[in-house]
């Protein structure tokens, strides 16, 4: 049996047209709908679970159109050079503008549907009888979900533009409709945590239903967006505590070093959260450059992994690998490295091919079948997109501790997930032998790299640069003066200022679009 969220996703398709009825103008009346139809919908525990499938969906396309996930979390980073996508090879030196930089980077429209859609939720399912969905638990949950999707859209659209509008009531009829500011970034996070305190209420850990576990929201995965919510705005005494009893608590555990890879083809011990990509349930999607699509985000991928491509669009820049890994080529199995790891990490070896030729390739997300069978001319993605997993909340967890000056814990923490792949621990480092001198970098400075090699392109280098104030030096090609003046924020679409007079852009943007 499909998962919900895949299950229901063509029928949700047919809900969402049916409630745009109507033109309307507004920005954020994205789903716009005659109320009458929405109160005959909202009836049954069926409505509510087919609801929150779209809601999936709409979560779905938005972080994998267009790479978007890893445009927006990766890019800016300085992991790849972008040798052959006109698209993305300015946004790499924070470039967020220009000729080949399109609208649609700049433009909520989709985030505001998903918006629409769990408001509706939120609003209408505790209205529906409970004798009418499987369980009572199952009410709760399908809101509490919904609670922690708006408290995940909110957050992740605020650290691409900052302060955004707050709709926290779905528009049940158009002619009532209105148009809303931008909210102060501040407000923004504090409905995102009132929205996880409200979630965590409502979910539990684990799952009734093994094939919902980590592609549908649970206990976990609010603690975990909380922790990340509470680092990026420097609370991290309550982060702390809220990673503390993730990993306590949540029954989550590392993969060990032989099934590694188990981890991006999704449902490991150590997901939290994941996006379903499964070419088993008819969701794999089609890799970059085939058939007109661009929905995949494997532009970091070309031949031996993709048959018959031969044009890799996002290399693996060698810069940013030397500041990580220190390597001394010859790439040799066993060469020590200037930070005192070896190259037997198990990442250096797992998700990277030919990493320092100038094209080397990313290949964490390298688990591709084949539409067509062996004529190989339809390759299909079946990875899930990890958001959240266990070893991302050690890593927070570790820069929360150290910020709080308990590094004895904090390297506890680091040396969980240094040992997982293969290293030595953090205060062996000086002990290894001197090639050619070896110095343990500071224990902020050795969090910060574990993050970016662990978690690279999984979507958050860029915010850990930003949360951390390391981006110029680890990106030396990103402008120090739109850094230091807020222009590490993307702009708005000027296009949404037509039909909306409240909103005002980003402040570094103003004049420059």
């Amino acid at each position: 049996m499909r998962p919900l969220i895949i299950k229901h996703f063509s029928g949700i398709a047919l809900i969402l047209i049916l409630l745009s009825g109507g033109a309307c103008k507004k920005v954020l009346d994205l789903q716009p709908h005659n109320s009458t139809f929405t109160e005959a919908y909202f009836k049954t525990g069926t409505d509510a679970n087919t609801a929150i499938a779209g809601a999936y969906a709409l979560l779905r396309s938005i972080l994998l159109n267009n790479a978007s996930w890893h445009r927006y979390g990766d890019v800016p980073s300085a992991e790849f050079n972008i040798i052959n996508d006109a698209f993305v090879a300015s946004i790499e030196k924070g470039q967020f503008t220009g000729l080949n930089v399109d609208s649609y980077n700049w433009n909520w429209a989709n985030y505001y549907q998903l918006i629409q859609q769990v408001n509706l939720i939120i609003n209408k399912v505790p209205g529906i009888p409970v004798e009418t969905f499987t369980n009572q638990d199952d009410k709760k949950r399908i809101v509490g979900e919904a609670y922690f999707l708006r408290a995940y859209t909110y957050f992740y659209m605020s650290r691409i533009w900052g302060g955004v509008p707050l709709k926290l009531a779905p528009d049940l009829d158009v002619s009532q409709s209105t148009n809303i500011a931008r909210s102060p970034v501040t407000a923004v996070y504090t409905q995102c945590l009132a929205d996880c305190q409200t979630a965590e209420s409502m979910l539990t850990f684990g799952y009734s239903d093994p094939n919902e576990a980590v592609v549908r929201a649970n206990k976990g995965a609010v603690l975990a967006l909380r922790s990340h919510i509470q680092a990026w705005t420097h609370d991290y005494a309550s982060c702390e505590k809220t990673a503390d009893t993730l990993i306590r608590q949540g029954g989550y555990t590392l993969v060990d070093s032989a099934h590694y890879s188990q981890i991006f083809i999704g449902r490991s011990t150590e997901g939290i959260f994941e996006i379903n990509i499964n070419t088993g349930q008819n969701e794999g999607i089609a890799t970059l450059g085939y058939n007109g699509n661009s929905n995949g985000y494997l532009p970091t991928l070309a031949y031996p992994f993709i048959w018959n491509q031969h044009n890799l669009n996002w290399a693996t820049n060698p810069g940013m690998l030397q500041t990580l890994y220190g390597y001394h080529p010859p790439d040799t199995v066993g060469d020590v490295t200037a930070d005192g790891d070896t190259l037997t990490d198990i990442r250096w070896t797992k998700d990277f091919y030919q990493a320092t030729s100038g094209v080397g390739q990313t290949i964490k997300y390298a688990n591709i079948t084949y539409a067509d069978g062996s004529a190989k001319n339809d390759p299909r993605l079946s990875n899930n997109l990890n958001i959240f997993r266990l070893a991302d909340i050690f890593l927070l967890r570790a820069e929360a501790l150290n910020a709080l000056g308990r590094d004895a814990e904090a390297i506890t923490m680091l040396d969980t997930v240094r040992t997982r792949a293969g290293l030595v621990r953090y205060n062996d480092i000086d002990t290894l032998p001197p090639r050619p001198v070896y110095r343990r970098p500071p224990l902020a400075t050795a969090i910060l790299n574990e993050r970016l090699k662990e978690l690279w392109f999984e979507g958050h280098a860029y915010y850990d640069l930003i949360r951390t104030n390391q981006l110029l030096n680890y990106n030396p090609d990103f402008s120090t003066n739109q850094y230091l003046n807020g222009g590490w924020l993307w702009p708005i679409d000027p296009g949404m200022f037509k039909d909306d007079f409240l909103l005002v852009q980003t402040p570094y943007w103003q004049g420059r679009l």
